[in-house]
């Protein structure tokens, strides 16, 4: 955070994309909806962020409000949000509970559908597509989970994700505001994006061997051991998702690994 005075008046701006409150976030999506140019989108975040009233903005000398504006300048830059600041969700009287920070309780099986309907997204900008990415990742709460939590490892307290459901809570994410969807794709795309650093030899061989068609499906047989069968294929997908990253990256530097071995022993 970077503090700042005007007047008598203190004030934090974030200085990264994991400092956004939740309001920001919302608010960044709704400009990133209105087609500002870039003077434009710094000046009414500025405002936003500063929390001071119109008049008390003016008084701010034009050298202080570049400087102040180029310190937001990650906003226009890698979307790189890693903490859920939108935990739920609500349509009507219900609620829907989104990933823990990271998406560090989520399966590979969610990650993959949510990356494929993504670039179905960028590919028509069809709302039902932003409907879809939300309600794979948003889900109802599991029954007695006040109970149930103090008994079991795992954490995550929405219901299984099943492919049956999902048109059903799709056509609800519907009614729900276009920005607080776009938030949501935002942090997506910032776990999308923090990815490759972590797990450098699986993005390595993705983008050696992928194409429109296999997707990831060559990586998932490579972590079953070459196994296609429905049962192999299910227990990765239902897997946490950094543990299949993990046992991802290892087969890949083994693989490469391999390759290089194989490459100095043809020079020699």
């Amino acid at each position: 955070m970077n503090e700042v005075q005007i007047d008598d008046q203190h004030r934090s701006l974030p200085s990264i994309w994991n400092e956004l409150s939740r309001k920001q976030l919302i608010y960044v999506s709704r400009l990133f909806n209105g087609k500002l140019n870039l003077f434009e989108f710094r000046v009414k975040v500025l405002q936003e962020f500063l929390s001071v009233k119109r008049k008390t903005f003016r008084r701010i000398e034009p050298e202080d409000a570049y400087f102040l504006s180029e310190t937001l300048d990650f906003l226009t830059k890698e979307v790189n949000l890693t903490r859920n600041v939108i935990p739920v969700i609500r349509t009507g009287l219900r609620k829907y509970y989104g990933p823990s920070d990271a998406m560090s309780n989520c399966t590979f099986g969610e990650f993959t559908l949510t990356s494929s309907v993504l670039d179905e997204y960028h590919k028509s900008g069809c709302e039902d597509h932003l409907d879809q990415l939300v309600a794979i990742l948003y889900r109802p709460k599991k029954v007695f989970w006040f109970i149930r939590r103090h008994f079991t490892d795992h954490q995550d307290p929405r219901v299984r994700f099943m492919n049956r459901s999902l048109k059903r809570r799709a056509g609800r994410m519907a009614k729900v505001d276009h920005c607080i969807k776009h938030s949501v794709l935002l942090f997506f795309t910032g776990v999308l994006n923090s990815l490759p650093a972590l797990y450098p030899y699986v993005y390595r061989q993705k983008d050696e061997t992928d194409s429109q068609d296999n997707g990831w499906a060559s990586l998932i047989i490579s972590l079953a051991d070459g196994k296609t069968d429905d049962k192999s294929l299910e227990t990765i997908m239902n897997s946490n998702l950094y543990n299949v990253f993990i046992g991802l990256n290892k087969k890949a530097r083994e693989y490469h690994e391999y390759l290089d071995k194989i490459e100095s022993y043809g020079r020699h």
